[in-house]
């Protein structure tokens, strides 16, 4: 569950920091984004302040070239100046007009292209008189309507500049304030988000801790509350064979009217009891060794018919019939521990099946089954899964009532340890618990048994 939960906040650290970093990253991008576009602005009202002031210095080169050239044209006539003169200024007039065109041409949106314009068509008329000779037309559209047209051009391009260049100054100076608040991310807002960041995952790690530590202390508090059933179930089991047991000794204590049949039917009572407190006294002892230092086995050749045998004879004694059937097989074993398998499941046979039980050995191949079995109801199916399990409860009763919930469990871990398997099948209104066993030597002697065993025939048909 620890384990479970630092992964979890691991997990849950990592998606954090990276959505942390992709929301700094959109930030920051964004102020670089409006940056660039302010930027962008800058660079425009540049532009526009480079062609208010080109068009600003060439129309008034204009307006300049063609007075002069109109002054030259009249001096002229009067011998005052030579043709190179004329000629000179005139191509300065024809150089400043094509530039005052080209202006017009890029002018865009600005507010004075309307006015230049005009300006360039009365340059333009006074051009065609001067060249078509009219010489006093021309100097009277350079004095009048050019001039007139030549003051409101300056007067708009001036207030554009004054325009532009506020703007500049207000654009550099939100690029600067772009700029300051990226670095005040870059220096203060990542630290402070890593803070944050820490801060919660800290405040989760603390509730992830206290509810670890809450269901940590609800599994102690079952443990505890199974700890007190297994207590008051042992008690009531041992106190059960403890009751019979002094009872019937009192009786023989006593010795009022006990015959010598009475009291042999007595004494036997008494010695199945104690051997039914002695196997769960054992069962408890086995599964505390199993839990803390381990038991051991000790394997060496035994002969199957033998450890039935031994197995079933406290039961017969006690009047229990047995049907039986053995193979001299030999298997390497321990023989204490297979005969506490075999009478765990006789034991479970006698007080949860039928009124018949019995115990089968064969061999098949390389393996030696042991089953025993009975003609009980057998065991529901939402509680086969479990069988095995310790400590088994269905309610408040245990799964096998009459026992301290070890029996199976027990068995099937010394079946395990002695290199072989417990298992439960019900097949043909029968309940059989099969222990199998690898076989050491062949199976000798004319008792050995040739047919096919029940857990031979359910491998059979499963197969």
């Amino acid at each position: 569950m620890k384990f479970r939960a630092r992964t979890t906040i691991g997990k849950r650290t990592v998606a954090m920091a990276v959505g942390a970093s992709l929301l700094l990253v959109l930030f920051v991008a964004g102020l670089a984004f409006a940056n660039s576009i302010g930027a962008a602005r800058v660079a425009e009202n540049a532009r526009s302040l480079h062609w208010a002031n080109a068009t600003l210095g060439t129309s008034s080169l204009t307006r300049a070239a063609l007075v002069q050239a109109v002054t030259f044209v009249g001096l002229e006539d009067q011998g005052l100046v030579t043709d190179e003169d004329v000629a000179y200024a005139t191509e300065q007039v024809v150089a400043s007009y094509d530039e005052l065109k080209h202006l017009e041409d890029i002018a865009g949106t600005s507010p004075s292209s309307a006015l230049l314009i005009h300006f360039v068509a009365e340059v333009s008329g006074a051009v065609t008189a001067l060249d078509e000779g009219r010489v006093d037309e021309a100097r009277n559209v350079v004095i009048g309507d050019m001039e007139g047209a030549y003051i409101d051009l300056v007067d708009s391009l001036q207030t554009e500049q004054v325009t532009i260049q506020a703007a500049i100054e207000d654009n550099t100076a939100a690029a600067a304030r772009m700029n300051g608040y990226v670095v005040f991310i870059l220096t203060l807002a990542i630290p402070g988000s890593a803070v944050v960041i820490y801060w919660w995952i800290a405040r989760r790690q603390l509730r992830e801790y206290r509810l670890n530590s809450e269901i940590e202390l609800e599994g102690e508090r079952a443990i505890n509350r199974a700890k007190d059933s297994f207590l008051a179930g042992l008690s009531h089991e041992l106190r059960t064979p403890l009751t019979s047991i002094y009872g019937f000794a009192e009786i023989l204590t006593d010795g009022d009217g006990a015959g010598p049949e009475q009291t042999k039917e007595i004494a036997q009572i008494i010695a199945n009891e104690a051997a039914e407190m002695t196997r769960m006294v054992d069962d408890l002892l086995t599964g505390s060794r199993m839990d803390s230092s381990g038991i051991e086995v000790d394997l060496a050749p035994t002969n199957v018919r033998d450890v039935v045998e031994s197995a079933i004879t406290p039961f017969q004694r006690a009047g229990l019939a047995i049907e039986w059937s053995a193979t001299d097989a030999a298997v390497s074993t321990d023989a204490g521990r297979l005969r506490h398998i075999l009478i765990n499941l006789l034991s479970n046979a006698a007080r949860h099946g039928g009124d018949k039980i019995g115990i089968e050995v064969s061999q098949a191949g390389d393996t030696v089954g042991i089953e025993v079995w009975d003609n009980g109801r057998g065991v529901s199916e939402d509680q086969i899964e479990k069988l095995f399990d310790r400590f088994i409860h269905n309610g408040a009763a245990p799964l096998l009532t009459g026992s301290v919930g070890l029996g199976l469990a027990i068995a099937s871990r010394l079946a395990t340890m002695l290199g072989g398997r417990l298992a439960y099948q019900r097949y043909a209104g029968k309940t059989y618990f099969i222990v199998n066993l690898p076989v050491l030597a062949p199976a000798q002697g004319d008792d050995a048994i040739e047919s096919e065993s029940v857990a031979d025939v359910i491998r059979e048909m499963s197969g």
